[in-house]
């Protein structure tokens, strides 16, 4: 028999209750989002759409009282932009994940000055190019720096493996690590009675599942920057 393990403590704030401003502000003013003028635009549209999607699971927990069955449109509809939601969290989480690990690594190795060396200067246009310049001298000289970006990520990691899950079992299929781990049902979800949103039995290994929705990640994620404000880890 599978295990189903439960996400969510059950207690959703009402749509006017939440504080969207949290994801959509403090989430850009991370570390390498900060200092990245394109990718802190792609941490803050996270938070842009995301009261547009709970405003979406709302309405079809409303529909699906008022109609006493599912409304397939508005279904499918928060379905789809649940998706598309955690694949674009998952990228500009991983790519934190990632330059976190490089630059750790070029640090550790004492490589970060041939790293910037191969970095071009001959483009002054590319501002991308010169924030990641400027990120990787940072990163050598400031200590500080390098400290703030652990301590960020080990607020940040829980929310990119809920995220990773997700994104594994809807895109790839399977479970983390664990290609022989095949869902029942990938992408399939039932609706919430609390919050609307929908709820996917996520896999982890052949035997075990987690319960979760897009507000729960999204809930976990304002939780842990409103922990990092609290501890003046960002500006």
């Amino acid at each position: 028999m599978k295990e189903v393990i439960v996400g969510h403590g059950g207690d959703y704030l009402s749509f006017k209750e939440i504080d969207f401003s949290i994801i959509a502000n403090d989430f850009r003013f991370l570390p390498f989002y900060r200092d990245d003028l394109f990718l802190g635009m792609q941490a803050m549209n996270i938070g842009i759409i995301d009261p547009n999607i709970t405003q979406y699971e709302y309405i079809l927990l409303e529909t699906y009282i008022e109609k006493e069955k599912t409304p397939s449109f508005e279904a499918m509809t928060v379905g789809a932009f649940s998706q598309m939601w955690i694949f674009a969290l998952y990228e500009i989480l991983r790519l934190w994940r990632d330059r976190r690990y490089e630059f750790s690594k070029l640090f550790k190795n004492g490589g970060i000055e041939l790293k910037l060396k191969k970095l071009s200067t001959d483009d002054e246009m590319n501002i991308t190019l010169l924030d990641r310049r400027k990120q990787l001298e940072k990163y050598g000289e400031d200590q500080s720096f390098r400290n703030e970006i652990e301590y960020c990520w080990e607020q940040l990691e829980p929310v990119y493996r809920m995220v990773e899950l997700f994104r594994m079992n809807m895109a790839k299929h399977a479970a983390p690590g664990k290609s022989n781990a095949i869902p029942m049902a990938p992408g399939y979800g039932r609706i919430n009675m609390l919050c609307g949103a929908l709820d996917y039995e996520l896999i982890i290994d052949r035997n075990s599942y987690e319960l979760l929705n897009r507000r729960d990640v999204a809930d976990n994620l304002r939780n842990v920057l409103l922990n990092i404000r609290a501890n003046k880890k960002t500006p």
